[in-house]
């Protein structure tokens, strides 16, 4: 039977458990907010309860500029700055980790996007079976034979498992194609451009009807659509961007090292 290799997005499933309780949030005798340490030890212990992995790390950002800043500035530059409240819990997410024995592994100049993506990569060609604890969608792009994704409920106490039938259902497209979306949609949440007025509807029928980015932006200037014409070739070069900087970079210097896991 394959060994299971469980990786954490540690940030996404931290900042989940924090708005799960945004309205009524947990708070100590100390009067301090402890939803994001409630919620995320719910997801530890659940998943030591079934499946039990064989390996488990947690993943984390760094509060370091990536690659991803130095091609385009304005990347993530929207989100808000994290919560006080929020910010102080994460010593304590630490603590919980050590306390348990799982590794939290992070890199300057890398997303935990990219060392989850590397990581998970290195482990299916070593037979192991890689599941993903992530709300986060770009995650997609990586499921294929040997990767699936865990979305975990807000409580932290339950998940929905994400396949390819899970892709499609969200962006009406293989997992390989995810990046070709994206590129031609942006994504708000990160401040990724995309293609102006190219929604997600636009983006997928485009991909299905032309196979890849780079088809749509080869027959733009036979489109009919005026407007959808003229902004794919004005923004062409946008959107090979945007395809770039949702794409994972899973050839991270990042070592898998099971026996630390």
């Amino acid at each position: 039977m394959p060994k299971k290799l469980f990786l954490v997005d540690g940030m996404a499933i931290a900042y989940r458990a924090y708005f799960a309780f945004i309205r009524n949030p947990l708070i100590n005798s100390k009067g301090e907010n402890t939803s994001a340490i409630f919620g995320f030890a719910n997801t530890l212990i659940k998943l030591f309860r079934d499946p039990t992995p064989d390996y488990l790390a947690i993943v984390s950002d760094t509060s370091a500029p990536t690659f991803r800043h130095e091609m385009h500035a304005e990347y993530k530059a929207t989100r808000e700055k994290m919560p006080d409240d929020m910010a102080s819990q994460l010593p304590r997410i630490r603590e919980l980790a050590a306390a348990m024995r799982i590794p939290i592994l992070k890199l300057k100049g890398y997303e935990a996007d990219d060392l989850i993506g590397t990581l998970a990569l290195k482990a299916v060609t070593q037979e192991i079976e890689v599941t993903i604890l992530t709300g986060d969608k770009d995650f997609m792009q990586l499921i294929r034979p040997g990767i699936q994704l865990l979305n975990p409920r807000r409580s932290g106490d339950d998940y929905e498992p994400v396949g390819v039938d899970g892709v499609r259902e969200k962006f009406g497209v293989t997992p390989d194609k995810v990046i070709d979306v994206l590129g031609l949609m942006g994504d708000a949440s990160d401040n990724v451009p995309g293609v102006p007025g190219v929604g997600a509807k636009t983006a997928t029928k485009l991909i299905l009807e032309h196979g890849s980015l780079e088809e749509v932006l080869a027959s733009a200037p036979d489109f009919k659509q005026k407007k959808l014409r003229e902004n794919l070739i004005e923004f062409a070069d946008q959107a090979r961007l945007s395809k770039e900087l949702v794409t994972i970079d899973t050839d991270s210097p990042v070592e898998l090292d099971l026996e630390a896991m």
